[in-house]
């Protein structure tokens, strides 16, 4: 499937901006994660860490093992010497995910997606690139941007062993799998995140794929979930405790296993984001081996009238 492509340059004779539409720089868009693991792959693994959000839903898609209520939206922003500089996707009814890249991509990068889905609810991504797409995009449509969540990224090269609480790791079980949609749904409400309508389908397939982990103390007491190692990288979560669990130290020592788990099995590093907003995640996590990388940011898009858009 062939890429759709919007340009956006300077005009003859005028010089572009640091901060404004590099010369000859264009967006293409596709539906299909097969041509865009082909052109931006190569671009998004450079840097697998922050770009990884990115790597593990292209190629999830790609290998069949998702699939999207509607059509997904890849793009990729290139250069005049035909380079990849920025990457993005859109996979409904989810909000648009951004990589890193040069301030002059991201204008292209809204005019295209702003027609191929006009309905994008949000945009999420590195906290400098995902403000300058919000701005543009409200710039753009004449809607509203509001900040959702801020998150810090963090990255695991080797684990620091905590205490160890009560109980041990497992995984998941089919048996699992109510006690396990109800936590996502704590977990939806308590980060603010929109519900999820695939969270139970979601969760079966995963557990199905042993990507989903509990700690178990005479039962499941937490769960988590792991990506598929790409890249070299092994992204954890989400990672929920009820509230009734939580301060024994059950999150702390599930995060420390799965992360051995999977260096164990030959990924490079594990990362993980976590909520600014509490403390308490940034500091355990910190705890058991991963330090800070990044910050990033989730916008929210207002229509015009006010209203959500998506």
């Amino acid at each position: 499937m062939s890429f759709m492509s919007a340009t956006m340059g300077s005009a003859p004779g005028e010089e572009s901006s640091g901060r404004g539409i590099l010369l000859g720089m264009r967006c293409e868009t596709t539906a299909d994660p097969a041509t865009m693991w082909d052109l931006a792959s190569s671009f998004l693994l450079a840097h697998p860490v922050p770009n990884n959000v990115l790597v593990t839903n292209i190629a999830a898609r790609r290998d069949g093992a998702v699939s999207d209520p509607a059509p997904a939206t890849y793009a990729v922003v290139l250069d005049e010497a035909g380079r990849v500089v920025g990457a993005a996707m859109r996979t409904p009814p989810r909000a648009i995910v951004v990589s890193p890249m040069p301030a002059g991509a991201v204008p292209p990068l809204v005019e295209a997606l702003a027609r191929a889905c006009p309905d994008a609810r949000g945009v999420g991504g590195p906290a400098t690139e995902a403000e300058a797409f919000a701005t543009a995009w409200s710039a753009r449509t004449g809607g509203g941007v509001v900040v959702e969540r801020r998150e810090r990224m963090y990255r695991l090269d080797a684990v620091a062993v905590p205490a160890p609480p009560g109980g041990r790791l497992r995984l998941a079980e089919g048996a699992d799998r109510d006690l396990l949609v109800a936590w996502y749904r704590e977990f939806e409400v308590e980060v603010g995140l929109p519900r999820s309508d695939d969270a139970p389908a979601e969760i079966e397939w995963r557990t199905a794929d042993g990507r989903i982990f509990v700690w178990d103390d005479g039962g499941a007491v937490s769960f988590a979930s792991a990506t598929r190692p790409e890249g070299g990288v092994v992204r954890i979560g989400p990672v929920y405790t009820p509230p009734d669990r939580r301060g024994r130290g059950y999150a702390s020592a599930m995060v420390a296993a799965m992360s051995q788990r999977a260096l164990d099995a030959g990924a490079a590093c594990c990362m993980l984001y976590t909520d600014l907003a509490n403390p308490t995640s940034n500091r355990i996590y910190m705890h058991v081996g991963y330090r800070p990388i990044g910050d990033v940011t989730a916008y929210g898009f207002t229509s015009a009238g006010g209203t959500t858009a998506g």
